[in-house]
């Protein structure tokens, strides 16, 4: 592909400066993605010049992949060659911010911190809390779909999201979706484009509806013996007329992980149950007794409140730790939470493995850190395992982060399901050439 790649320079000289065509050794070895170095990094200006360079690579039959901050680009298995990086960091725009609307438009390279923190300004915010605001841009968060706690209230990309561009595979602008909330005519391609990793399309712009500051914010911490009970203080929670933003469910090994790692103090015994509470003073303060009502009828060990800087860093610190060495993420229906926990103690405890979790308990989401991060064989063992008996309870567990070389010797998705076919078939129409990277997505898609 030596060949290919330099005439895709000589065609991209012509209309972008060399600072932004890195085609350099040395230089290349600063964007390795699990090892694999690309053929030449592009950088585009605007979303005009992305297109163009994807229409480059596609004539001259390379792949492309779109990278960010950087900080998603561990999820995914191991890509089959990556010809051209194209480097999102430019597009860095606010494009609209409609303030009366509650709605913006912004290109795909900027932060995620640094939208947050224009909106501020304006009492407003986007309502998604992934790790690693500063560094992780929209087109990021997007195409992985990553969220965080407070998905509980305000849901995920794919409900937050009213319309994006995104560049086609022959190069070609597509536009999904509108710039306002009620835009409900035809078919809803966003969906398709969020959590798709870049193998349909390389978004580019989104729109988005936001959300008021709330006036404040606190946090209760519960702590339980059984996690039995903390759930079923979740399942009453989600089933009553309350409407916490976020409900963490820690484990003893995550809490150990926060005392040592972050300088944060939770129980290092039993359970500890984080219910995040926003609104007025008053509205706070009586969702706060209920939930103490609701939870001393499960055994609650009652804790402390949270606001303020001390709260912040709290959920900055449950927020990182779903990103260790090696992470699984798990979903289950929630009456399957506990059967689910038990079950991967038992397993840790055959493999002679340590685990720390930590689950968005109202949305039955499981982030779990498997230790030693070196014990390769015991580690295979235990998540074939887990994935086993996720078969009988109608779950599914994916390999968020990991070594490269245990990404060589297992699937970091999981075997493909019954509607792999469909997925098959929506790569060949929007794809058929394979411009953008195969390897890294569901089935080598």
């Amino acid at each position: 592909m030596i060949g290919e790649i330099t005439t895709l320079v000589h065609t991209l000289q012509q209309t972008l400066p060399p600072a932004r065509l890195i085609t350099d050794l040395d230089a290349l070895r600063g964007y390795p993605i699990d090892g694999l170095l690309p053929g030449l990094v592009t950088i585009p200006n605007t979303v005009e010049e992305a297109a163009q360079i994807i229409a480059a690579a596609h004539e001259q039959h390379l792949t492309v992949m779109a990278r960010g901050g950087g900080s998603q680009t561990n999820l995914g298995g191991l890509a089959e060659r990556i010809d051209v990086l194209l480097q999102t960091t430019r597009l860095d725009s606010l494009l609209e911010h409609e303030g009366p609307d509650l709605t913006c438009q912004v290109e795909a390279g900027i932060t995620l911190a640094t939208l947050q923190e224009h909106l501020r300004t304006q009492g407003q915010r986007l309502s998604l809390d992934p790790p690693g605001a500063s560094e992780t841009t929209i087109g990021g968060i997007l195409a992985t779909n990553a969220s965080g706690p407070k998905r509980l209230r305000y849901g995920t990309a794919r409900d937050l999201v009213i319309g994006m561009r995104v560049v086609q595979a022959d190069g070609e602008i597509a536009r999904s979706g509108g710039r306002v909330v009620k835009n409900v005519a035809g078919y809803d391609l966003n969906k398709l484009y969020i959590g798709s990793l870049g193998t349909l399309g390389i978004i580019v712009e989104a729109n988005f509806k936001l959300h008021p500051l709330p006036q404040s914010e606190r946090t209760l911490l519960l702590s339980y013996a059984r996690v039995e009970d903390a759930m079923q203080t979740v399942i009453k929670l989600m089933g009553s007329l309350l409407t916490p933003s976020a409900l963490e469910l820690i484990d003893t090994g995550a809490a150990n992980d926060m005392a040592d790692l972050f300088g944060v103090s939770l129980p290092t015994s039993g359970y500890t149950l984080a219910v995040n509470v926003e609104g007025s003073r008053a509205t706070i303060a009586r969702q706060i007794e209920e939930t103490r009502s609701l939870a001393r009828q499960e055994h609650a060990l009652l804790g402390e409140e949270m606001e303020g800087p001390e709260q912040d860093h709290f959920w900055d610190t449950v927020r990182e730790h779903t990103q260790g060495t090696l992470t699984c993420k798990t979903s289950v229906l929630l009456t399957q939470v506990v059967p689910y926990l038990t079950m991967l103690q038992e397993i840790c405890n055959r493999y002679q493995l340590e685990s720390a979790s930590i689950a968005h308990a109202g949305n039955g989401v499981i982030y779990t850190e498997l230790r030693p991060g070196d014990a390769t064989s015991r580690l295979l063992a235990a998540i074939t395992e887990l994935r086993r008996y996720l078969d009988v309870l109608g779950g599914v567990l994916v390999i968020e982060r990991c070594p490269v070389e245990m990404k060589r010797l297992l699937s970091i998705w999981g075997e493909p399901k019954g509607d792999f076919r469909m997925m098959q078939s929506l790569k060949q129409q929007f794809d058929p050439q394979g411009t953008f990277v195969r390897g890294r997505f569901l089935g080598g898609l």
